[in-house]
């Protein structure tokens, strides 16, 4: 090997041991940077925390060490989960939250967790009674009932009945229950409060009482006896425990009878009266056929007894055949098409 192989031979060693020597200095420099870079935060954690929110914050449950004012603050505010029911408690396991939430979701700080924790939370809340939202239950049914003014009273069974709620918070409250407009009698209504994410159910038991001006028996009514202006009147009358639809006025003359003796001063109702009817049995009837391009009239006699769109059997009289046909009056029944004979 002559002199100038071997002076390549060094010169090319020492290089490489040049290179390798710069190739170390920058990742140890890159390194430094890197780790200056990152940020540090220290979460020290403590063993019970209340609450006045729906929402558990990392604020609640640790300290926070950070020079980063900014970071410090979006680490306060870390959402941990749902707060528990108010009144209740619930735990948190520091080491799981640190693992799988925070460093998760804070991927470039150097997250420190000074110790390990099982937090116990609880919720805090304050008692509030049925009684508190009184104007809002009053103001809902005012809104749904339909009663004249006056004729109507609302009476709150459970006033005092209290339930827990969040502390935190404006409080919303919602009523419903009233879907009939005419409700009397045990009402269940259901107030519903909202704070924040959380919305708590409260029954509250109610009692309508109704007075309105119904028709009643002026004196005792006997079975079969045709309402008239003579033995009915209009009277102011307690209907909060009356089971049935009252008659607020005097039926059209000659339309309702009696079904069963009513007492002076009996409420009156559909289910107490039988129509009069339009065509009684053994009556001569006009019989109106109507064909698709004919119209035919008729005498004939009526086999049953109906009222008003009621349907009945009736005998012509000139051919001697029974055919069903529709009441449609006062000695009048009508057969569309062909009708229904015998």
């Amino acid at each position: 090997m002559t002199r100038k192989h071997r002076n390549d031979n060094t010169v090319s060693a020492q290089y490489a041991v040049m290179m390798a020597v710069a190739s170390i200095v920058v990742f140890a420099v890159s390194g430094a940077f890197a780790s200056i870079d990152r940020k540090t935060v220290t979460l020290s954690f403590i063993d019970s925390a209340m609450v006045n929110d729906t929402v558990i914050r990392l604020g609640d449950i640790a300290k926070i060490d950070c020079g980063d004012a900014a970071l410090a603050s979006a680490f306060r505010a870390f959402s941990v989960g749902e707060a528990a029911p108010a009144g209740f408690s619930r735990f948190v396991n520091s080491e799981d939250l640190v693992s799988f939430n925070i460093r998760r979701s804070f991927k470039d700080v150097n997250v420190v967790a000074a110790n390990q924790k099982r937090v116990k939370v609880a919720s805090d809340y304050r008692t509030v009674t049925v009684g508190e939202f009184e104007e809002a239950i009053r103001a809902y049914a005012e809104e749904r009932l339909e009663w004249g003014a006056g004729e109507r009273s609302l009476t709150i069974a459970n006033p005092e009945s209290s339930y827990k709620i969040g502390k935190g918070g404006n409080v919303v409250a919602e009523v419903s229950g009233i879907d009939n407009p005419y409700a009397k009698g045990g009402v269940r209504l259901t107030l519903t409060l909202r704070y924040g994410t959380r919305v708590s159910r409260i029954p509250v038991a109610c009692k309508i009482f109704v007075k309105a001006p119904v028709l009643v028996a002026a004196r005792p009514i006997q079975r079969g006896e045709e309402l008239t202006e003579e033995n009915t009147m209009v009277q102011l009358t307690d209907i909060t425990s009356f089971a049935y639809a009252p008659l607020t006025k005097l039926p059209k003359a000659g339309t309702a009878t009696a079904l069963r003796f009513v007492p002076m001063g009996g409420i009156l109702h559909d289910k107490a009266l039988r129509a009069i009817p339009l065509v009684a049995r053994g009556d001569q009837v006009r019989i109106h056929y109507i064909g698709e391009r004919v119209k035919i009239s008729v005498l004939g006699t009526a086999r049953d007894s109906g009222g008003n769109g009621e349907r009945v059997w009736v005998e012509n009289l000139q051919t001697g055949k029974l055919i069903r046909a529709t009441v449609s009056g006062k000695g009048s029944v009508v057969v569309h098409q062909e009708g229904e004979k015998s």
